[in-house]
């Protein structure tokens, strides 16, 4: 492997000459460096990241908790991370906390102990304390997504999941549906919770409460959706309209309809939460609330880039908000004939 002395002796410079254009710092003149770029290219040089490291106090990685990066929502979040620091010349280092305090706090213990120079959480319970003194000695700047389980966060982003759930409710009851069941994520988490109330706010406007609907909660992941709908066929077959606390939940409810041999709208009606890249090839498409998770990661990363530059900018924060995107999956429903 090529060294900076190496470097210097093809270049016919001194080793500081080299270091000062690795390093972006100080005067070359142009003849110099143009010898130094050529001999790097021709020798294949790579400088010595943990070297770097080490003069300047910085790794240039940055860290980053999510709940699970297995997950499309979650790896479209790293994405955001990862495009909006890429051009600062920092790297991304990952770690799942899997919506568990224990694992989220190993997470994020590990990522300080590998000398990143800021963290980028993403987690659903309250930080455990030897964490958060870990963070506390290390004096690095946090941003948090969703809700803020960090004491130490110079920077927030937030979804709007209350307007969101609060306009595909609207949108149920305008076309007019009131037999609606809720399949929503674990109300133990910040998401649901939001999402829930917004839920609410929307049957308060049609001057209906959280009593006149159905409401079953557990996770946001397909296999929910298709027993919640197993669950609920076998129960009861008066439902119009089922709002999916999340496209993977209505996804799992899809099949169950299917197999039941129900269609979806003409049987029942479904509206879901993310617009993930399947939801539009879901049969037929599926009306959904947009939310776009990479600007959740972007806006955070570009927080954490901040308080990089500056320690004592803040507190920042974002708020993302979404949209409604109207398919084919909810039918309109006649109003109810009342029996005289």
């Amino acid at each position: 492997m090529a060294t900076i002395s190496d470097v210097s002796k093809r270049a016919g410079v001194s080793r500081s000459t080299v270091s000062r254009v690795v390093a972006g710092n100080g005067y070359v003149s142009s003849e110099k460096r143009r010898a130094i770029e050529l001999a790097i290219a021709e020798l294949g040089y790579r400088p010595n990241a943990m070297a770097q490291a080490l003069r300047s106090n910085r790794s240039n990685v940055i860290g980053a908790v999510m709940v699970d990066i297995g997950t499309p929502y979650f790896a479209n979040i790293v994405y955001g991370v990862q495009r909006s620091i890429r051009p600062a010349g920092k790297s991304l280092m990952v770690s799942s906390g899997y919506a568990d305090q224990d694992q989220e706090a190993r997470a994020i213990i590990e990522l300080v102990d590998r000398s990143c120079d800021g963290l980028v959480l993403y987690l659903e319970r309250p930080m455990r304390a030897d964490a958060v003194e870990i963070l506390r000695k290390a004096r690095i700047p946090v941003v948090s997504i969703g809700h803020d389980h960090c004491p130490l966060s110079g920077g927030k982003v937030l979804l709007d999941n209350f307007e969101g759930a609060r306009a595909a409710m609207r949108y149920l009851l305008e076309q007019g549906h009131r037999k609606i069941v809720y399949l929503s994520g674990d109300l133990g988490i910040g998401d649901a919770i939001d999402r829930l109330n917004g839920v609410e706010a929307g049957l308060a406007e049609f001057g209906l409460s959280l009593d006149d609907i159905e409401i079953s909660s557990g996770l946001f992941h397909e296999n929910f959706g298709y027993a919640a709908g197993r669950n609920l066929l076998k129960r009861r077959r008066d439902f119009t309209a089922v709002f999916a606390g999340a496209d993977v939940i209505a996804a799992g409810l899809y099949m169950a309809l299917g197999e039941a041999g129900l269609s979806v709208p003409d049987d029942v009606s479904v509206i879901g939460f993310d617009d993930g890249y399947h939801a539009q090839f879901m049969a037929p498409p599926l009306t959904t609330i947009r939310q776009k998770p990479d600007r959740l990661g972007d806006l955070a990363a570009e927080h954490l880039l901040t308080l990089l530059a500056d320690p004592e900018t803040g507190p920042l924060q974002s708020l993302v908000q979404t949209q409604l995107v109207v398919r084919s999956s909810v039918a309109v429903h006649p109003p109810e004939v009342e029996v005289v």
